[in-house]
């Protein structure tokens, strides 16, 4: 890895708080938390994990996505709403844009700009070639 991941790698693991949600070998917890992203598109609430459980603090939770190949994978947020992984920086920096029912974890971060692009070289890194399942040839069912 570059440097600049290198650095990214640290502040991920560090003050940027991004592994409390983002870990294991695939960079999730596969949990369910509300990250205080902002209404975007036609509902007037988007209630996410809410919908499912009916327990008043998943208002607003969504599943943690995986990071690996995360460059391939925008646009960012459940909803799309963040085009790139630079806006994606910006948002978890601010510390979310809604408050109500936010989880403690997303707090404003007081990134540099120079930060900014380190967890960015960070994330680009976690690419790798391609994942090739291969399946056995089976013989057809009916001749």
């Amino acid at each position: 890895m570059s440097v600049s991941a290198l650095n990214g790698m640290r502040l991920f693991f560090g003050k940027g708080k991004c592994s409390i949600c983002h870990n294991g070998p695939v960079f999730t917890d596969s949990q369910f938390h509300n990250i205080g992203v902002k209404q975007h598109g036609p509902l007037k609430e988007d209630l996410g994990r809410f919908n499912v459980t009916k327990e008043g603090f998943e208002k607003g939770a969504f599943k943690t996505p995986g990071l690996r190949h995360i460059t391939r994978s925008g646009p960012y947020m459940h909803d799309g709403s963040e085009e790139t992984l630079e806006e994606v920086i910006e948002f978890y920096d601010c510390g979310g844009d809604v408050a109500e029912n936010r989880s403690p974890f997303i707090t404003p971060l007081g990134l540099t700009g120079q930060e900014k692009k380190d967890l960015v070289e960070f994330m680009k890194a976690l690419e790798g070639e391609p994942i090739v399942i291969s399946l056995p040839e089976f013989p057809p069912l009916h001749e």
